[in-house]
């Protein structure tokens, strides 16, 4: 009887730290460049989205050609930031809604133009091949049909810092 319980134990422990261990592999921090190597910053040819300013209650929508400012300080700061998948991904996802905005509340999406992407399967891509999401202090990646759910460090104050630099840009 010692001896099955023991057993047990020993199993239960085992299954314990595979899941833990497979949590640690699916949620490992890694950037852009890491996660989908063929979207080079050389290929990327501009970069356009959308925030939502509260202090006039609409969508603002901004160009950023590849060659000004705000395209490298916005590189360094979308593409240089480690990203850890949610296990939100694992289960279907529901629309979301957000009822009120708040003053210190906001989103913006960044989309990334490429020409040129070789895909893993062969084939060839250009146009609004990656978007970056952040729906008031959720972060979603979109790439290929997929969406991850993201969380990073320090997530607000970068995803201000994202904002500002957006904010920045001459309409």
């Amino acid at each position: 009887m010692k001896k099955q319980k023991s057993t047990i134990a020993i199993v239960v422990i085992c299954i314990i730290l595979l899941l833990i261990a497979a949590y640690l592999l699916y949620s490992r921090p890694m950037t852009i460049q890491e996660r989908y190597p063929m979207l080079t910053l050389d290929k990327c040819s501009g970069i356009t989205g959308f925030y939502f300013n509260d202090t006039v209650g609409a969508f603002e929508e901004f160009p950023i050609d590849k060659n000004s400012e705000e395209f490298e300080m916005l590189c360094n700061l979308l593409y240089e930031q480690d990203y850890r998948r949610s296990l939100r991904n694992l289960w279907r996802r529901d629309t979301r809604y957000h009822s009120t905005t708040q003053p210190d509340e906001f989103q913006w999406d960044v989309i990334f133009y490429f020409e040129d992407v070789e895909f893993p399967d062969g084939s060839i891509g250009s146009g609004s091949l990656l978007r970056i999401q952040n729906w008031y202090g959720e972060l979603d990646i979109h790439f290929d049909g997929e969406i991850l759910s993201c969380r990073t460090k320090e997530q607000e104050t970068w995803a201000k810092e994202v904002l500002n630099i957006i904010k920045s840009v001459p309409a």
